[in-house]
Protein backbone atom coordinates (compact mmCIF):
# COMPACT_ATOMS: atom_id res chain seq x y z
CA UNK A 1 0.00 0.00 0.00
CA UNK A 2 0.99 4.11 -0.35
CA UNK A 3 2.25 5.66 2.14
CA UNK A 4 -0.98 7.82 2.55
CA UNK A 5 -3.07 4.56 2.45
CA UNK A 6 -1.07 2.81 5.54
CA UNK A 7 -1.43 6.36 7.23
CA UNK A 8 -5.46 6.42 6.98
CA UNK A 9 -5.67 2.48 8.60
CA UNK A 10 -3.28 3.45 11.17
CA UNK A 11 -5.44 6.59 11.60
CA UNK A 12 -8.77 4.91 11.71
CA UNK A 13 -7.41 2.37 14.19
CA UNK A 14 -6.50 4.94 16.77
CA UNK A 15 -9.55 6.77 16.91
CA UNK A 16 -11.39 3.67 17.08
CA UNK A 17 -9.27 2.64 20.47
CA UNK A 18 -9.49 6.40 21.57
CA UNK A 19 -13.25 6.84 21.38
CA UNK A 20 -13.88 3.97 23.69
CA UNK A 21 -13.89 5.41 27.55
CA UNK A 22 -13.00 2.10 29.12
CA UNK A 23 -9.38 2.13 27.33
CA UNK A 24 -8.38 4.72 29.91
CA UNK A 25 -8.34 2.83 33.71
CA UNK A 26 -11.39 4.16 35.69
CA UNK A 27 -9.83 4.65 39.05
CA UNK A 28 -9.30 8.40 40.13
CA UNK A 29 -11.10 10.90 38.26
CA UNK A 30 -8.76 14.05 37.55
CA UNK A 31 -6.20 12.15 35.69
CA UNK A 32 -8.93 10.06 34.18
CA UNK A 33 -10.35 13.59 33.00
CA UNK A 34 -7.13 14.81 31.36
CA UNK A 35 -6.84 11.40 29.62
CA UNK A 36 -10.40 12.01 28.01
CA UNK A 37 -9.73 15.75 27.34
CA UNK A 38 -6.23 14.59 25.33
CA UNK A 39 -7.98 11.92 23.30
CA UNK A 40 -10.64 13.66 22.41
CA UNK A 41 -7.93 16.49 21.15
CA UNK A 42 -6.31 13.21 19.29
CA UNK A 43 -9.35 12.63 17.60
CA UNK A 44 -10.18 15.66 16.21
CA UNK A 45 -6.48 16.40 14.71
CA UNK A 46 -6.65 12.74 13.55
CA UNK A 47 -10.10 13.36 11.86
CA UNK A 48 -8.56 16.58 9.93
CA UNK A 49 -5.57 14.82 8.84
CA UNK A 50 -7.63 11.62 7.54
CA UNK A 51 -9.18 14.10 5.50
CA UNK A 52 -6.01 15.57 3.93
CA UNK A 53 -5.20 12.45 2.74
CA UNK A 54 -8.48 11.45 1.32
CA UNK A 55 -8.60 14.96 -0.44
CA UNK A 56 -4.83 15.12 -1.71
CA UNK A 57 -4.49 11.72 -2.35
CA UNK A 58 -7.58 9.58 -2.75
CA UNK A 59 -10.00 11.29 -4.38
CA UNK A 60 -7.66 12.82 -7.14
CA UNK A 61 -6.21 9.26 -7.73
CA UNK A 62 -9.83 8.18 -8.21
CA UNK A 63 -9.98 10.81 -10.70
CA UNK A 64 -7.43 9.67 -12.96
CA UNK A 65 -7.97 6.26 -12.36
CA UNK A 66 -7.87 5.81 -16.28
CA UNK A 67 -4.29 6.47 -16.04
CA UNK A 68 -3.57 4.29 -12.75
CA UNK A 69 -1.01 1.55 -13.16
CA UNK A 70 -1.77 -2.43 -12.19
CA UNK A 71 0.22 -1.32 -8.75
CA UNK A 72 -1.71 1.23 -7.89
CA UNK A 73 -5.08 -0.75 -8.80
CA UNK A 74 -3.32 -3.56 -6.68
CA UNK A 75 -2.66 -1.03 -3.47
CA UNK A 76 -6.27 0.40 -3.74
CA UNK A 77 -7.67 -3.32 -3.53
CA UNK A 78 -5.22 -3.99 -0.57
CA UNK A 79 -6.71 -0.60 0.92
CA UNK A 80 -10.24 -1.23 0.63
CA UNK A 81 -9.51 -5.31 2.03
CA UNK A 82 -7.85 -3.71 5.19
CA UNK A 83 -10.84 -1.14 5.72
CA UNK A 84 -13.70 -3.85 5.26
CA UNK A 85 -12.74 -6.73 6.96
CA UNK A 86 -16.12 -7.99 7.61
CA UNK A 87 -15.09 -7.83 11.84
CA UNK A 88 -14.34 -4.57 13.01
CA UNK A 89 -15.68 -2.86 9.18
CA UNK A 90 -12.49 0.09 10.06
CA UNK A 91 -14.01 2.04 7.35
CA UNK A 92 -17.14 0.50 4.86
CA UNK A 93 -17.45 3.90 3.30
CA UNK A 94 -14.40 4.36 1.24
CA UNK A 95 -14.36 0.48 0.35
CA UNK A 96 -17.60 1.87 -1.38
CA UNK A 97 -16.06 4.64 -2.95
CA UNK A 98 -13.16 2.66 -4.17
CA UNK A 99 -14.98 -0.40 -6.16
CA UNK A 100 -17.37 2.29 -7.22
CA UNK A 101 -14.89 3.71 -9.21
CA UNK A 102 -13.11 0.69 -10.30
CA UNK A 103 -16.32 -0.81 -11.54
CA UNK A 104 -16.54 2.43 -13.36
CA UNK A 105 -13.51 1.93 -14.85
CA UNK A 106 -13.64 -2.05 -15.72
CA UNK A 107 -17.26 -0.71 -17.65
CA UNK A 108 -15.23 1.45 -19.61
CA UNK A 109 -12.58 -1.02 -20.82
CA UNK A 110 -15.72 -3.59 -21.26
CA UNK A 111 -13.23 -6.09 -18.93
CA UNK A 112 -16.18 -8.53 -18.55
CA UNK A 113 -14.77 -10.64 -15.54
CA UNK A 114 -13.59 -7.18 -13.57
CA UNK A 115 -16.97 -6.04 -14.08
CA UNK A 116 -18.51 -8.94 -12.20
CA UNK A 117 -15.93 -9.10 -9.21
CA UNK A 118 -16.78 -5.20 -8.51
CA UNK A 119 -20.15 -5.84 -8.84
CA UNK A 120 -20.11 -8.65 -5.96
CA UNK A 121 -17.60 -6.27 -4.13
CA UNK A 122 -19.34 -3.05 -4.30
CA UNK A 123 -22.70 -5.23 -3.46
CA UNK A 124 -20.89 -6.62 -0.24
CA UNK A 125 -19.59 -2.81 0.76
CA UNK A 126 -23.57 -1.60 0.66
CA UNK A 127 -24.66 -4.11 2.45
CA UNK A 128 -22.10 -3.80 5.23
CA UNK A 129 -22.89 -0.08 5.03
CA UNK A 130 -26.62 -0.42 5.00
CA UNK A 131 -26.31 -2.46 7.91
CA UNK A 132 -26.62 0.64 9.84
CA UNK A 133 -30.80 1.08 8.85
CA UNK A 134 -30.88 -2.52 10.87
CA UNK A 135 -34.55 -1.77 13.12
CA UNK A 136 -35.60 1.54 10.60
CA UNK A 137 -38.85 1.15 8.91
CA UNK A 138 -38.61 -0.59 5.69
CA UNK A 139 -40.27 2.45 3.58
CA UNK A 140 -37.65 4.82 4.58
CA UNK A 141 -34.63 2.03 3.81
CA UNK A 142 -36.15 0.96 0.73
CA UNK A 143 -34.09 2.86 -2.04
CA UNK A 144 -30.23 1.74 -0.42
CA UNK A 145 -31.57 -1.71 -0.08
CA UNK A 146 -33.10 -1.39 -3.39
CA UNK A 147 -29.59 -0.48 -4.77
CA UNK A 148 -27.56 -2.83 -3.41
CA UNK A 149 -30.42 -5.51 -4.60
CA UNK A 150 -29.64 -4.13 -7.73
CA UNK A 151 -25.97 -4.40 -7.43
CA UNK A 152 -25.71 -7.85 -6.97
CA UNK A 153 -28.58 -9.06 -9.69
CA UNK A 154 -26.24 -7.27 -12.33
CA UNK A 155 -23.86 -9.57 -11.18
CA UNK A 156 -25.78 -12.25 -10.46
CA UNK A 157 -27.31 -12.14 -14.37
CA UNK A 158 -24.04 -13.61 -15.76
CA UNK A 159 -25.17 -16.90 -14.94
CA UNK A 160 -25.67 -16.73 -18.93
CA UNK A 161 -22.38 -16.65 -19.55
CA UNK A 162 -21.24 -18.90 -17.29
CA UNK A 163 -20.06 -21.52 -19.63
CA UNK A 164 -18.41 -18.98 -22.03
CA UNK A 165 -16.26 -17.38 -18.43
CA UNK A 166 -13.18 -19.40 -17.71
CA UNK A 167 -11.93 -17.84 -14.88
CA UNK A 168 -12.81 -19.45 -11.85
CA UNK A 169 -12.93 -16.68 -9.10
CA UNK A 170 -15.17 -14.97 -11.85
CA UNK A 171 -17.52 -17.66 -11.63
CA UNK A 172 -17.18 -17.64 -7.89
CA UNK A 173 -18.40 -14.16 -7.79
CA UNK A 174 -21.67 -14.59 -9.65
CA UNK A 175 -22.21 -17.67 -7.80
CA UNK A 176 -22.12 -15.47 -4.71
CA UNK A 177 -23.71 -12.26 -6.41
CA UNK A 178 -27.11 -14.43 -7.28
CA UNK A 179 -27.12 -15.82 -3.32
CA UNK A 180 -26.60 -12.62 -1.79
CA UNK A 181 -29.63 -11.25 -4.03
CA UNK A 182 -31.76 -12.45 -1.07
CA UNK A 183 -29.99 -10.85 1.90
CA UNK A 184 -30.58 -7.65 0.07
CA UNK A 185 -34.77 -8.45 -0.87
CA UNK A 186 -37.41 -6.35 1.12
CA UNK A 187 -40.07 -8.98 0.30
CA UNK A 188 -39.45 -12.32 2.27
CA UNK A 189 -41.40 -14.06 -0.98
CA UNK A 190 -38.59 -13.21 -3.46
CA UNK A 191 -35.66 -13.74 -0.55
CA UNK A 192 -37.34 -17.45 -0.82
CA UNK A 193 -37.34 -17.85 -4.72
CA UNK A 194 -33.73 -16.23 -5.12
CA UNK A 195 -32.71 -18.67 -2.48
CA UNK A 196 -34.23 -21.69 -4.39
CA UNK A 197 -33.66 -20.28 -7.54
CA UNK A 198 -29.55 -20.36 -5.97
CA UNK A 199 -29.72 -24.09 -4.06
CA UNK A 200 -30.74 -25.19 -7.50
CA UNK A 201 -27.63 -23.70 -9.17
CA UNK A 202 -25.40 -25.41 -6.60
CA UNK A 203 -27.25 -28.29 -7.07
CA UNK A 204 -27.04 -28.69 -10.82
CA UNK A 205 -24.27 -31.47 -12.19
CA UNK A 206 -24.25 -28.84 -14.70
CA UNK A 207 -22.50 -26.10 -13.44
CA UNK A 208 -20.63 -28.02 -10.81
CA UNK A 209 -18.51 -29.79 -13.76
CA UNK A 210 -18.44 -27.03 -15.58
CA UNK A 211 -15.98 -25.56 -12.44
CA UNK A 212 -15.20 -28.79 -10.06
CA UNK A 213 -13.15 -26.79 -7.81
CA UNK A 214 -15.82 -24.31 -6.54
CA UNK A 215 -16.62 -24.32 -2.89
CA UNK A 216 -20.06 -25.85 -3.87
CA UNK A 217 -20.59 -27.50 -0.97
CA UNK A 218 -19.77 -24.23 0.92
CA UNK A 219 -22.75 -22.56 -1.34
CA UNK A 220 -25.21 -25.42 -0.66
CA UNK A 221 -24.92 -24.73 2.96
CA UNK A 222 -24.67 -20.95 2.95
CA UNK A 223 -27.68 -20.70 0.54
CA UNK A 224 -29.63 -23.06 3.07
CA UNK A 225 -28.72 -20.59 6.06
CA UNK A 226 -30.17 -17.63 3.62
CA UNK A 227 -33.62 -19.71 3.05
CA UNK A 228 -33.71 -20.86 6.39
CA UNK A 229 -33.54 -17.13 7.65
CA UNK A 230 -37.36 -16.94 6.48
CA UNK A 231 -38.53 -19.34 9.01
CA UNK A 232 -40.14 -16.18 11.05
CA UNK A 233 -42.70 -16.27 7.86
CA UNK A 234 -43.71 -19.92 8.28
CA UNK A 235 -47.17 -19.47 10.27
CA UNK A 236 -47.56 -15.61 9.38
CA UNK A 237 -45.46 -14.94 6.06
CA UNK A 238 -48.87 -16.50 3.65
CA UNK A 239 -46.61 -18.91 2.13
CA UNK A 240 -47.40 -21.63 -0.60
CA UNK A 241 -47.46 -25.15 -0.01
CA UNK A 242 -43.72 -25.09 -2.37
CA UNK A 243 -42.46 -22.03 -0.13
CA UNK A 244 -43.51 -23.19 2.97
CA UNK A 245 -41.80 -26.63 1.68
CA UNK A 246 -38.61 -24.88 0.79
CA UNK A 247 -37.72 -22.68 3.70
CA UNK A 248 -38.96 -26.13 6.26
CA UNK A 249 -36.06 -28.45 4.11
CA UNK A 250 -33.38 -25.93 4.57
CA UNK A 251 -34.10 -25.30 8.54
CA UNK A 252 -33.84 -29.00 8.53
CA UNK A 253 -30.56 -28.68 7.34
CA UNK A 254 -29.28 -25.94 8.81
CA UNK A 255 -30.91 -26.84 12.57
CA UNK A 256 -31.48 -30.24 12.79
CA UNK A 257 -27.81 -31.42 13.17
CA UNK A 258 -27.79 -28.81 16.25
CA UNK A 259 -30.22 -30.18 18.31
CA UNK A 260 -29.12 -33.68 17.89
CA UNK A 261 -25.85 -32.29 19.61
CA UNK A 262 -24.66 -33.37 22.94
CA UNK A 263 -23.21 -30.23 22.97
CA UNK A 264 -25.16 -27.88 20.53
CA UNK A 265 -24.33 -24.41 19.88
CA UNK A 266 -27.33 -22.07 20.67
CA UNK A 267 -27.30 -20.13 17.56
CA UNK A 268 -28.21 -22.93 15.31
CA UNK A 269 -30.28 -24.86 17.94
CA UNK A 270 -32.68 -21.57 19.27
CA UNK A 271 -33.51 -21.61 15.16
CA UNK A 272 -34.32 -25.00 15.30
CA UNK A 273 -36.87 -24.48 18.29
CA UNK A 274 -37.83 -21.54 16.48
CA UNK A 275 -38.83 -23.54 13.51
CA UNK A 276 -40.88 -25.76 15.34
CA UNK A 277 -42.85 -23.17 17.17
CA UNK A 278 -43.32 -21.64 13.75
CA UNK A 279 -44.65 -24.75 12.36
CA UNK A 280 -47.09 -25.41 14.85
CA UNK A 281 -44.89 -28.52 15.78
CA UNK A 282 -44.68 -27.26 19.66
CA UNK A 283 -46.94 -24.52 21.82
CA UNK A 284 -45.77 -21.64 22.95
CA UNK A 285 -45.16 -22.47 26.34
CA UNK A 286 -42.42 -24.87 25.15
CA UNK A 287 -41.04 -22.05 23.17
CA UNK A 288 -40.81 -19.87 25.88
CA UNK A 289 -39.39 -22.88 28.30
CA UNK A 290 -36.87 -23.30 25.75
CA UNK A 291 -36.14 -20.06 25.41
CA UNK A 292 -35.77 -19.62 29.28
CA UNK A 293 -33.14 -22.98 29.38
CA UNK A 294 -30.92 -21.30 26.70
CA UNK A 295 -30.57 -17.97 28.34
CA UNK A 296 -30.32 -19.23 31.51
CA UNK A 297 -27.32 -21.41 30.53
CA UNK A 298 -25.77 -18.45 28.58
CA UNK A 299 -22.63 -17.63 30.28
CA UNK A 300 -22.02 -13.94 31.91
CA UNK A 301 -18.60 -13.81 31.98
CA UNK A 302 -18.10 -15.39 28.87
CA UNK A 303 -18.05 -12.85 25.60
CA UNK A 304 -18.00 -14.85 22.47
CA UNK A 305 -20.77 -14.87 20.03
CA UNK A 306 -22.48 -17.67 21.02
CA UNK A 307 -22.92 -16.16 24.49
CA UNK A 308 -23.64 -13.07 23.73
CA UNK A 309 -26.34 -14.44 21.28
CA UNK A 310 -27.87 -16.28 24.46
CA UNK A 311 -27.83 -13.35 27.05
CA UNK A 312 -28.85 -10.64 24.36
CA UNK A 313 -30.14 -11.38 21.66
CA UNK A 314 -32.85 -14.66 23.22
CA UNK A 315 -33.49 -11.76 25.77
CA UNK A 316 -35.00 -9.61 23.66
CA UNK A 317 -36.63 -12.22 21.53
CA UNK A 318 -38.59 -13.31 24.58
CA UNK A 319 -39.70 -10.09 25.05
CA UNK A 320 -40.22 -9.95 21.21
CA UNK A 321 -42.88 -12.97 21.70
CA UNK A 322 -44.44 -11.21 24.40
CA UNK A 323 -45.22 -7.89 22.68
CA UNK A 324 -46.70 -10.35 19.66
CA UNK A 325 -49.02 -12.18 22.29
CA UNK A 326 -50.20 -9.41 24.68
CA UNK A 327 -51.53 -12.06 27.28
CA UNK A 328 -48.24 -13.41 28.12
CA UNK A 329 -48.02 -9.84 29.89
CA UNK A 330 -50.75 -10.56 32.56
CA UNK A 331 -49.03 -13.46 33.63
CA UNK A 332 -46.59 -13.25 36.89
CA UNK A 333 -44.26 -16.25 35.47
CA UNK A 334 -43.06 -14.88 31.93
CA UNK A 335 -43.35 -10.96 33.55
CA UNK A 336 -40.63 -12.33 36.11
CA UNK A 337 -38.44 -14.04 33.90
CA UNK A 338 -38.14 -11.10 31.17
CA UNK A 339 -36.90 -9.02 34.34
CA UNK A 340 -34.38 -11.71 35.29
CA UNK A 341 -33.34 -11.25 31.71
CA UNK A 342 -33.48 -7.98 30.91
CA UNK A 343 -31.07 -7.49 34.12
CA UNK A 344 -28.51 -10.55 32.93
CA UNK A 345 -28.94 -9.22 29.79
CA UNK A 346 -27.84 -5.46 30.71
CA UNK A 347 -25.03 -6.77 33.17
CA UNK A 348 -23.11 -8.74 29.76
CA UNK A 349 -23.62 -5.82 27.82
CA UNK A 350 -22.33 -3.22 29.98
CA UNK A 351 -19.44 -5.02 31.55
CA UNK A 352 -18.04 -6.02 27.65
CA UNK A 353 -14.83 -6.57 27.92
CA UNK A 354 -13.47 -3.17 25.04
CA UNK A 355 -11.54 -6.21 22.89
CA UNK A 356 -14.58 -7.73 22.50
CA UNK A 357 -16.77 -5.21 21.24
CA UNK A 358 -17.50 -5.88 17.31
CA UNK A 359 -19.65 -5.34 14.64
CA UNK A 360 -22.32 -8.17 16.17
CA UNK A 361 -22.19 -6.22 19.59
CA UNK A 362 -23.28 -2.76 17.98
CA UNK A 363 -25.99 -5.31 16.48
CA UNK A 364 -27.13 -6.62 19.60
CA UNK A 365 -27.38 -2.92 20.73
CA UNK A 366 -29.36 -1.75 17.65
CA UNK A 367 -31.29 -5.00 18.62
CA UNK A 368 -32.06 -3.90 22.39
CA UNK A 369 -32.96 -0.52 21.11
CA UNK A 370 -35.29 -1.25 18.44
CA UNK A 371 -36.99 -4.24 20.38
CA UNK A 372 -37.04 -3.63 23.97
CA UNK A 373 -40.11 -4.56 25.84
CA UNK A 374 -41.45 -2.16 28.33
CA UNK A 375 -43.56 -3.52 31.40
CA UNK A 376 -44.15 -2.91 34.81
CA UNK A 377 -41.08 -4.99 36.31
CA UNK A 378 -38.43 -4.28 33.86
CA UNK A 379 -35.80 -1.37 33.78
CA UNK A 380 -37.61 1.40 32.26
CA UNK A 381 -36.01 2.00 28.35
CA UNK A 382 -35.36 5.50 29.66
CA UNK A 383 -32.71 4.37 31.68
CA UNK A 384 -31.26 1.66 29.89
CA UNK A 385 -30.43 4.30 27.02
CA UNK A 386 -28.38 6.28 28.98
CA UNK A 387 -26.39 3.11 29.87
CA UNK A 388 -25.75 1.90 26.74
CA UNK A 389 -24.50 5.06 25.73
CA UNK A 390 -22.15 5.62 28.22
CA UNK A 391 -20.54 2.30 27.55
CA UNK A 392 -20.48 2.22 23.99
CA UNK A 393 -20.35 5.93 22.83
CA UNK A 394 -18.97 7.82 25.84
CA UNK A 395 -18.94 11.29 22.96
CA UNK A 396 -22.38 10.53 22.32
CA UNK A 397 -23.58 10.84 26.18
CA UNK A 398 -21.86 13.60 26.82
CA UNK A 399 -22.83 15.44 23.90
CA UNK A 400 -26.84 14.04 24.81
CA UNK A 401 -26.00 15.88 28.45
CA UNK A 402 -24.88 18.91 27.11
CA UNK A 403 -28.04 19.12 25.08
CA UNK A 404 -30.17 17.78 28.24
CA UNK A 405 -28.83 21.19 29.92
CA UNK A 406 -29.41 23.57 26.86
CA UNK A 407 -33.08 22.52 26.94
CA UNK A 408 -33.53 22.92 30.61
CA UNK A 409 -31.75 25.98 30.70
CA UNK A 410 -34.41 27.06 27.67
CA UNK A 411 -37.36 25.82 28.65
CA UNK A 412 -37.07 27.31 32.18
CA UNK A 413 -36.65 30.90 30.92
CA UNK A 414 -39.03 30.38 28.50
CA UNK A 415 -41.65 29.18 31.30
CA UNK A 416 -40.80 32.19 33.48
CA UNK A 417 -41.65 34.34 30.67
CA UNK A 418 -44.55 32.92 29.73
CA UNK A 419 -45.91 29.70 31.38
CA UNK A 420 -48.49 28.59 28.94
CA UNK A 421 -45.94 28.32 25.93
CA UNK A 422 -45.53 24.54 26.24
CA UNK A 423 -49.59 23.98 26.91
CA UNK A 424 -49.58 22.31 23.48
CA UNK A 425 -48.20 19.40 25.46
CA UNK A 426 -50.92 17.65 27.33
CA UNK A 427 -48.68 15.90 30.03
CA UNK A 428 -47.13 19.76 31.04
CA UNK A 429 -50.87 21.58 30.03
CA UNK A 430 -52.05 19.24 33.11
CA UNK A 431 -49.12 19.60 35.39
CA UNK A 432 -49.50 20.31 38.72
CA UNK A 433 -49.30 24.22 39.00
CA UNK A 434 -46.68 24.07 41.99
CA UNK A 435 -44.56 21.58 39.90
CA UNK A 436 -45.28 22.83 36.33
CA UNK A 437 -42.14 24.87 35.95
CA UNK A 438 -39.68 21.73 37.17
CA UNK A 439 -41.68 19.38 35.11
CA UNK A 440 -41.50 21.51 32.17
CA UNK A 441 -37.71 21.89 32.46
CA UNK A 442 -37.88 18.13 33.47
CA UNK A 443 -39.43 17.03 29.83
CA UNK A 444 -37.19 19.43 27.99
CA UNK A 445 -34.28 17.71 29.47
CA UNK A 446 -35.45 14.64 28.61
CA UNK A 447 -35.76 15.22 24.88
CA UNK A 448 -32.12 16.45 24.81
CA UNK A 449 -30.92 13.50 26.42
CA UNK A 450 -32.72 11.58 23.73
CA UNK A 451 -32.73 13.29 20.51
CA UNK A 452 -30.02 11.72 19.06
CA UNK A 453 -30.67 8.74 19.80
CA UNK A 454 -31.31 7.35 16.38
CA UNK A 455 -27.54 8.03 15.41
CA UNK A 456 -25.97 6.09 18.69
CA UNK A 457 -28.25 2.82 17.29
CA UNK A 458 -27.35 3.41 13.43
CA UNK A 459 -23.16 3.29 14.88
CA UNK A 460 -22.35 6.27 12.53
CA UNK A 461 -20.52 8.55 14.97
CA UNK A 462 -17.50 6.22 14.71
CA UNK A 463 -17.55 7.03 10.99
CA UNK A 464 -18.22 10.63 11.49
CA UNK A 465 -14.97 11.04 13.60
CA UNK A 466 -12.74 9.37 11.46
CA UNK A 467 -13.69 11.92 8.53
CA UNK A 468 -16.85 13.55 7.40
CA UNK A 469 -19.79 11.51 5.84
CA UNK A 470 -20.12 10.87 2.17
CA UNK A 471 -23.21 11.94 0.62
CA UNK A 472 -24.62 8.57 0.89
CA UNK A 473 -24.23 8.05 4.30
CA UNK A 474 -25.18 11.39 4.66
CA UNK A 475 -28.88 10.41 3.56
CA UNK A 476 -28.15 7.31 5.69
CA UNK A 477 -27.58 9.61 8.89
CA UNK A 478 -30.55 11.87 8.45
CA UNK A 479 -32.86 8.52 9.24
CA UNK A 480 -31.57 8.84 12.49
CA UNK A 481 -34.96 11.03 13.60
CA UNK A 482 -36.96 8.23 12.21
CA UNK A 483 -35.44 5.55 14.26
CA UNK A 484 -35.23 7.66 16.96
CA UNK A 485 -38.71 8.65 16.98
CA UNK A 486 -40.14 5.36 16.48
CA UNK A 487 -37.56 3.70 19.27
CA UNK A 488 -39.00 5.77 21.52
CA UNK A 489 -42.33 5.51 21.13
CA UNK A 490 -42.40 1.84 21.99
CA UNK A 491 -41.68 2.40 25.68
CA UNK A 492 -44.29 4.88 28.06
CA UNK A 493 -41.08 5.81 29.45
CA UNK A 494 -39.99 7.65 26.58
CA UNK A 495 -43.44 7.38 24.12
CA UNK A 496 -44.00 11.53 25.33
CA UNK A 497 -40.79 13.14 24.17
CA UNK A 498 -41.02 10.89 20.45
CA UNK A 499 -42.58 13.16 18.47
CA UNK A 500 -40.77 16.28 19.77
CA UNK A 501 -37.49 14.64 18.82
CA UNK A 502 -38.26 13.35 14.91
CA UNK A 503 -38.83 17.10 14.23
CA UNK A 504 -34.94 18.35 15.44
CA UNK A 505 -33.57 18.94 12.06
CA UNK A 506 -36.85 20.38 10.32
CA UNK A 507 -37.10 23.91 9.01
CA UNK A 508 -39.74 26.32 11.00
CA UNK A 509 -40.58 27.66 7.85
CA UNK A 510 -40.95 23.93 6.33
CA UNK A 511 -38.49 25.31 3.36
CA UNK A 512 -36.11 22.95 4.04
CA UNK A 513 -34.40 20.45 6.82
CA UNK A 514 -35.95 16.73 7.32
CA UNK A 515 -37.13 14.39 7.59
CA UNK A 516 -39.49 15.05 4.22
CA UNK A 517 -42.86 14.08 5.90
CA UNK A 518 -42.37 16.08 8.88
CA UNK A 519 -45.53 19.16 8.92
CA UNK A 520 -44.94 21.02 11.73
CA UNK A 521 -48.54 22.42 12.18
CA UNK A 522 -48.96 18.49 12.48
CA UNK A 523 -46.96 18.23 15.33
CA UNK A 524 -48.41 18.42 18.73
CA UNK A 525 -45.15 19.23 20.53
CA UNK A 526 -44.08 21.93 17.82
CA UNK A 527 -43.20 24.47 20.55
CA UNK A 528 -40.82 21.89 22.02
CA UNK A 529 -39.75 20.95 18.88
CA UNK A 530 -38.65 24.16 18.05
CA UNK A 531 -36.36 24.68 21.26
CA UNK A 532 -34.86 21.20 20.60
CA UNK A 533 -34.19 22.59 16.84
CA UNK A 534 -32.21 25.79 18.57
CA UNK A 535 -30.10 23.74 20.80
CA UNK A 536 -29.07 20.66 18.23
CA UNK A 537 -27.96 23.47 15.99
CA UNK A 538 -25.55 25.16 18.92
CA UNK A 539 -24.03 21.88 19.48
CA UNK A 540 -23.73 21.07 15.44
CA UNK A 541 -22.43 24.02 15.24
CA UNK A 542 -20.22 25.28 18.11
CA UNK A 543 -16.94 25.97 16.79
CA UNK A 544 -15.26 27.15 20.18
CA UNK A 545 -17.38 30.70 19.82
CA UNK A 546 -20.20 30.76 22.17
CA UNK A 547 -21.32 34.27 20.20
CA UNK A 548 -20.60 33.32 17.00
CA UNK A 549 -22.93 29.98 16.75
CA UNK A 550 -25.86 32.38 18.64
CA UNK A 551 -25.69 34.84 15.60
CA UNK A 552 -25.78 32.71 13.65
CA UNK A 553 -29.19 30.78 15.11
CA UNK A 554 -30.36 34.82 15.39
CA UNK A 555 -29.77 35.15 11.55
CA UNK A 556 -32.07 32.05 10.65
CA UNK A 557 -34.99 33.39 13.00
CA UNK A 558 -38.26 32.90 11.02
CA UNK A 559 -36.36 30.71 8.26
CA UNK A 560 -34.85 27.67 10.26
CA UNK A 561 -36.20 28.77 13.78
CA UNK A 562 -38.83 29.48 15.52
CA UNK A 563 -38.74 33.78 16.25
CA UNK A 564 -40.55 32.95 19.58
CA UNK A 565 -37.48 31.02 20.58
CA UNK A 566 -34.92 33.05 19.46
CA UNK A 567 -36.00 36.07 20.52
CA UNK A 568 -35.33 34.63 24.41
CA UNK A 569 -31.76 34.30 23.09
CA UNK A 570 -31.38 38.10 23.54
CA UNK A 571 -31.19 37.39 27.72
CA UNK A 572 -28.03 37.95 29.12
CA UNK A 573 -28.60 35.22 31.07
CA UNK A 574 -29.58 32.70 28.45
CA UNK A 575 -26.22 33.57 26.58
CA UNK A 576 -24.18 33.33 29.93
CA UNK A 577 -25.65 29.90 30.27
CA UNK A 578 -25.02 28.58 26.45
CA UNK A 579 -21.87 29.88 26.72
CA UNK A 580 -21.00 28.06 30.15
CA UNK A 581 -22.57 24.93 28.85
CA UNK A 582 -20.99 24.76 25.42
CA UNK A 583 -17.69 25.75 26.65
CA UNK A 584 -17.21 23.48 29.49
CA UNK A 585 -17.56 19.46 29.16
CA UNK A 586 -16.17 19.32 32.21
CA UNK A 587 -19.31 18.41 34.60
CA UNK A 588 -20.43 15.98 31.59
CA UNK A 589 -17.38 14.09 31.58
CA UNK A 590 -18.26 13.71 35.52
CA UNK A 591 -21.32 12.32 34.77
CA UNK A 592 -19.86 10.20 32.80
CA UNK A 593 -17.41 8.74 34.66
CA UNK A 594 -20.20 8.69 37.51
CA UNK A 595 -21.77 6.50 35.53
CA UNK A 596 -19.17 4.12 33.91
CA UNK A 597 -17.64 3.52 38.25
CA UNK A 598 -21.00 2.19 38.80
CA UNK A 599 -22.22 1.00 36.10
CA UNK A 600 -25.22 -0.73 37.15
Amino acid sequence: MRPYQTKYIENAREILKLDDFFVVPVVVYEPWYEEQVHRAQRMRDLKRENMALLSENLFPELEELHAASPDQIRDLEAFADVLMDWSANLDPGVYVVIHDALLSLYRFKKDRNNIIKELYKLGMGLYYLNRSLNGIEKRWTAPFRFRNEMVFTEAGSYLKFFEQIEDKDTRGYIIRALANIAICAQDHKRRIAVSQQVLNIVRDDYYRQLQPDLPWDVFLRRTNQQMSANRDTLSRGNLTTQELAAVLESCYEVFKPEADNPDPNIRWLWPYYEMEYSCGFVDLQTTMERLERLIDQSSEDRYDTSSMYGSVQLSVYYGLLMRRDESLQTKLRYTKFLTHAYAKMMRVLLSCPVDKIDNYTHYLICYVLTDYLEIDGVEPFAQIVPKLMRRFSGSMYVRSAQAADLMALLTGVIFDSDPAFFDDIPLLREANPEGKRAAVTDFGAKCGLFHDLGLFKMNLLRIMRTRDLFEREDQMARLHTVAARDDLRRCPSTAPYADVVYGHHSWYSGAGGYPEDYVRNDNPCRQMTDVLSVVAYLLDHFQGDPEEVLNQVRTLARKRFSPLVTAYLEEEAVQQGVSRILTNEEPYYRRLYDGLTDRI
